[in-house]
């Protein structure tokens, strides 16, 4: 029986003369004629048996992206233990042969790489070990390239550029050869990029113990050996690191970098006496490029180095910089860990002042959004989000927030969002923490939602929930934020969390004033115009946030501790007061254990064990769907259009706006796969907490008429015995500091006073026209405002003319 041929040889000494022009050309016409194979083809299956004269112990198919077969590769086992590998592909003409794609081979599981764009990737070295792979992360899309080890440069990696990948190699030297090449590869594709430590996962029993690590272990060798592949995927993904490139050092001149450090070349003496003395500047660091902000200014070096404990620190150097006195930018740079030669100051600004780098960065002032090169990218402290060949964005230290993440999205699923799905409010604060990322895509202003009511009811979990989705859900150190903190640090940390979520715990522990600027400036977007060094103007910070707030009272009751001052409707409309109890406090039952207490430590727990995945997921996703403002807005109007009273004003619809982008979150959010909760449960979150917002504001009407009315009632209720001179008797002493007049059940108020006290902060015209239109103030003639009304004998005044009606029913008339 004959024995096949070299299954990855292009073609045999027999049918190519070895170096000669005919041999070359015979090589490329035949690798010009591998292609996919005719829908009527014989069976892999088949062709496989007869071509490699036995049925292959293992054979798997590679797809295009459209699903249709690319080509086969088949496995046969040696009595020896050894293993063959087979690539079976097409050749037009001649049909099935034991021939590979020569080049841009597809990867495996290529199609559904293409269907699941927002799903991880997982790449191992061989088509056992990704089938395996795909039992233990089965969340992901687990692949790998035809040929070895060492045809990874003949495959196209393309269809994963964007993508999040962790790479399992072997656990041998050439599995991480195989790794750190593939992992370069994906670089230079934006891909945010992992490697399992192999040895390190393989020197650990399914026990937990540890052991000698096997050679060439894989992950179809773990599948075997983990009954529990969760803790299997817990303890691999645990053990992986983020890939780093080789560094890219930068020498010139007399300069040299190298793994110890920058040095250069001195002479000394003359003549000679002349000598070069080589002179330690610094330990080794890299410049990544030269940056500057969207406008192009600041220009600068972007550094990147390792200080001795191995952390690793990343600075934008200003050239300006560069042009005083040494000291202060080494000091600076020294207090993160770069070690300075103290003698060589000057050597270390004139390397980095001539240092000549290709690459560009841009450097930006606050998260999230930008338009970079006509690219949309999401800009996050660690990583930038964005599609492929967008030039690289980073964070300017300043607006660094605390982000973090620990776990996968499914570990997150398990805990923050399974715990949430069934109760309205965890909802609708996890919605509103995703819906930032959506107020660029649809022009929304910033703004959020304020969850008030009695202590002890789980305010503070709510907030824990929804910070999870950002960085380690509580206040010490995590995502989230005190009222009285952020209000003196309002312009930073509005600039770290633009885009994402700015969680405000304990509105009542800030003066009233403080909180009355920080909400305006929050929803407003800018900050203040100050001063540059050279006296000219900075330009402001801007921002967009949406943010969540708690406090045992509304916010509005808090605005209006300002000596008493009425916050506007538009305040309130910018944070929403939404009451926090469901029945359970914040949760509608009280869970499994009928304990809403122990519920709401469970929910603490899990945001500080599982975080900081969620929002960056989402962003992904919402950029790997092409989720546009169109299908954003036609979400928010839908909301409206089933949720708003008709013939509200225009407060109810703004409101309703808000809380429809946090529907609509939330419902992509769970379209996309981030969240694991039922289609709606969102979307009537946000529809229960409009009503509960309308209803605690009066009603429909605008906020404005409610506050008139009440103001002038409660003017009325204080002085309408005091400060009004009864008409109906004529032996009652003056009135002092009078304000008008009283006659029956009616109180006669002059134009002057009218605008100057009783409207107070309000258009006396609008509260006049509200009160009318309310049966609470008389007109004449049908249609004027003002009466003329008899003070006695023959003297008149002009006068508004309050009637008995404006002492009834609280806020019922209106």
């Amino acid at each position: 029986m004959d024995k096949p041929t070299d299954p990855f040889a292009p073609l045999t000494e027999a049918e190519i003369a070895d170096g000669t022009q005919e041999g070359m050309q015979a090589q490329c016409a035949r690798e010009a004629r591998t292609i996919c194979p005719p829908s009527d083809a014989e069976p892999g299956a088949q062709a496989a048996a007869r071509l490699l004269l036995r049925a292959p112990d293992a054979l798997w198919r590679y797809a295009t992206p459209d699903g249709e077969t690319a080509f086969y590769v088949a496995r046969t086992n040696k009595p020896d233990g050894k293993k063959d590998f087979w690539p079976i592909s097409w050749l037009e003409g001649d049909g099935w042969a034991l021939k590979a794609w020569p080049h841009h081979r597809p990867l495996y599981r290529l199609d559904e790489i293409t269907a699941k764009l927002g799903a991880a990737i997982v790449c191992c070295e061989g088509e056992k070990s990704a089938d395996a792979a795909a039992k233990i992360f089965q969340q992901s899309v687990c692949t790998t390239s035809s040929g070895g080890s060492q045809a990874a440069a003949k495959t196209d990696w393309t269809p994963l550029a964007g993508r999040r990948v962790l790479i399992w190699p072997d656990n041998d030297e050439a599995g991480l050869k195989y790794a750190r090449e593939v992992a370069a590869k994906l670089a230079a594709l934006d891909c945010s990029i992992r490697i399992i430590d192999a040895a390190a996962l393989a020197a650990i029993d399914p026990e937990g113990g540890a052991r000698e690590a096997a050679a060439k272990w894989d992950a179809a060798n773990a599948k075997a050996e983990w009954s529990d592949l969760g803790a299997l995927r817990k303890t691999a993904f645990n053990l992986a690191a983020a890939y780093e490139p080789e560094p890219g050092f930068l020498s010139f001149g007399a300069f040299e970098m190298t793994a110890k450090g920058l040095t250069v070349e001195v002479e000394k003496g003359k003549g000679e006496n002349k000598t070069i003395e080589t002179v330690w500047i610094a330990s080794a660091f890299e410049i990544l490029g030269a940056c500057r902000d969207p406008h192009g200014r600041g220009w600068g070096k972007w550094l990147r180095w390792r200080d001795a404990d191995k952390r690793t620190h990343l600075r934008h150097i200003e050239d300006a910089a560069l042009q005083g006195e040494p000291a202060p930018l080494c000091a600076a740079l020294a207090g993160e860990g770069l070690r300075i030669n103290r003698g060589a100051q000057r050597h270390l600004v004139a390397y980095l002042s001539g240092a000549n780098v290709k690459g560009r960065v841009t450097i930006v002032a606050r998260t999230g959004w930008h338009e970079i090169g006509g690219k949309a990218v999401f800009v996050l402290p660690q990583e930038t989000i964005g599609p492929r060949g967008a030039e690289t964005v980073i964070l300017d230290a300043a607006a660094h927030g605390p982000y973090e993440a620990r776990g996968t999205l499914k570990d997150w699923q398990q805990g923050v969002g399974a715990l949430a799905s069934g109760h309205a409010l965890p909802i609708l604060a996890i919605s509103t923490a995703l819906a930032g990322t959506l107020l660029f895509l649809v022009g929304q202003e910033g703004g959020g939602v304020h969850f008030c009511g009695i202590s002890s009811k789980g305010k503070t979990t709510l907030l824990q929930m929804a910070a999870s989705v950002w960085g380690r859900g509580d206040a010490g150190g995590g995502y989230v934020r005190a009222w009285r903190a952020t209000a003196n640090g309002l312009e930073g940390a509005a600039a770290s969390t633009t885009d994402t979520a700015l969680p405000l715990d304990e509105l009542g522990q800030v003066e009233a004033r403080d909180a009355a600027a920080a909400l305006y400036s929050l929803s407003n977007g800018g900050g203040k115009v100050r001063a540059a060094r050279d006296g000219g103007l900075r330009e402001p910070k801007s921002w967009r946030v949406m943010f969540i707030s708690t406090g045992e009272i509304t916010s509005e009751a808090k605005l209006s501790e300002d000596r008493g001052r009425k916050p506007r409707a538009g305040q309130m409309v910018r944070l929403l007061d939404i009451p926090a109890d469901r029945g359970f406090g914040v949760f509608d039952h009280a869970g499994p254990d009928g304990d809403a207490a122990k519920l709401s430590k469970t929910c603490k727990h899990a945001a500080v064990s599982a975080y900081g995945v969620a929002g960056p997921e989402f962003v992904r996703r919402v950029i790997g769907e092409g989720v546009t403002g169109d299908i954003v807005r036609e979400l928010l109007a839908d909301f409206a259009a089933q949720n708003v009273p008709p013939g509200s004003d225009g407060q109810i619809d703004r409101a309703a706006h808000r809380l429809g982008l946090i529907a609509a979150a939330g419902e992509l959010a769970t379209a996309l796969g981030v969240t694991p909760w039922a289609t709606g449960e969102a979307r009537d979150a946000a529809a229960w907490a409009l009503a509960k917002w309308i209803e605690g504001r009066g009603g429909s009407e605008p906020a404005e008429a409610r506050q008139a009315v009440e103001q002038v009632r409660l003017f009325i209720e204080q002085h309408g015995e005091s400060r009004f001179q009864p008409l109906d008797d004529p032996d009652a002493k003056p009135v002092s500091n009078r304000l008008g007049w009283r006659k029956g059940e009616e109180w006669w108020i002059p134009p002057e006073t009218w605008k100057a006290e009783i409207c107070n902060g309000f258009d006396p015209k609008f509260v006049a026209r509200t009160l009318a239109e309310n049966g609470m103030l008389r007109r004449q003639g049908g249609n004027v405002l003002q009466c003329t009304v008899n003070l006695g004998g023959k003297k008149t005044s002009r006068a508004y003319v309050l009637t008995a009606r404006i002492l009834d029913g609280g806020g019922d008339a209106v």
